[in-house]
């Protein structure tokens, strides 16, 4: 397939990219391969070259995973959260698991805004839900009766995504997911509930989802006794603040901590800013050598403007 035989929908979305991004647009096709089902793994978006480049690695609905990838990338410009990834457990199989379940998570709860938008634009139909169930069914295999595996996590965190994609239409696929998933279903019901509670417009809003999210995730893993996976502290995530809170001390509004992972670029020990309200990772400090207690004072007692500018954190305002 080539850019040209998208759908007139499609080109357009493309357009309205690129007004806000000049740079422009590269779409390459891997594979010509159709899978007859819907997953978000079927393409990525990066920049390359300067350019917004989308990898499409399977054609079974090109103009739905085109226009995902571009609506993502249109969130960077309504001042949407970022996440970031500055830790290292040391056990690069441990890192992945965690960086894979946080984006996500991180990704389900842009979902609300993201497949809003594909429905208003006419990208979801009959066709396309049907074809997103199929990839539901098509990676999760049935949980054994009355029993928690080892893709208990797995099925919960898709189900979760699920549930945000037939918001208004459960009745669709509730009991082909109670049926074959019900324990995880379960859990991606309340997790779904608690992500839901207040509304998800704004970037507060959308933080403070992604933060609940994160917790109530870990607290689900506990309660199935397994491992946390400490998600606020693993990933950093973009502050949201007031142009008062920016005014204050460091000190009212963060803590330092020192954390048993390291920084992954220079695999030093990690001292992290914790935002004091939700405990949420928020920036890495850098290395402040053998006596960092003076160092510290001095950064407490910095406006939280000048703390963020100097350290280039980026930050969005309420």
């Amino acid at each position: 397939m080539k850019k040209n035989e998208l759908a007139t929908r499609t080109k357009e979305l493309i357009k309205k990219v690129e007004e806000k991004f000049p740079a422009g647009v590269e779409i390459e096709f891997k594979d010509p391969k159709k899978a007859g089902y819907l997953r978000h793994d079927q393409a990525q978006h990066y920049l390359h070259g300067g350019k917004l480049k989308i990898d499409v690695y399977d054609q079974t609905e090109p103009d739905y995973t085109i226009a995902h990838e571009l609506l993502h990338f249109l969130l960077m410009f309504e001042n949407t959260p970022q996440v970031a990834f500055n830790l290292t457990t040391g056990d690069s199989n441990r890192d992945h698991k965690f960086m894979v379940a946080g984006i996500d998570l991180y990704d389900t709860v842009l979902h609300t805004k993201v497949y809003a938008k594909q429905r208003k634009l006419g990208f979801i139909d009959d066709r396309i839900e049907e074809l997103y169930l199929k990839g539901v069914l098509a990676i999760l295999k049935p949980e054994p009766k009355g029993k928690r595996d080892e893709w208990m996590v797995l099925r919960t965190v898709t189900l979760l995504d699920a549930l945000v994609f037939y918001a208004d239409d459960l009745d669709y696929v509730l009991p082909k997911f109670k049926e074959n998933y019900p324990l995880s279903l379960a859990a991606a019901q309340k997790l779904y509930a608690l992500m839901t509670e207040k509304p998800l417009k704004t970037a507060f809003e959308l933080r403070r989802g992604v933060v609940r999210l994160w917790k109530s995730f870990d607290k689900q893993l506990g309660d199935w006794n397994l491992l946390a996976m400490q998600l606020n502290d693993f990933i950093t995530l973009t502050p949201v603040l007031s142009e008062r809170q920016l005014r204050l001390e460091t000190s009212a509004l963060f803590e330092f901590y020192h954390t048993p992972w390291q920084e992954n670029l220079t695999f030093k020990t990690a001292y992290v800013g914790r935002f004091k309200v939700d405990g949420q990772n928020t920036f890495i400090l850098p290395d402040l050598g053998k006596e960092p207690a003076e160092g510290f004072k001095k950064l407490y007692a910095m406006p939280v403007k000048q703390l963020l500018e100097e350290l280039g954190v980026e930050y969005l305002l309420r």
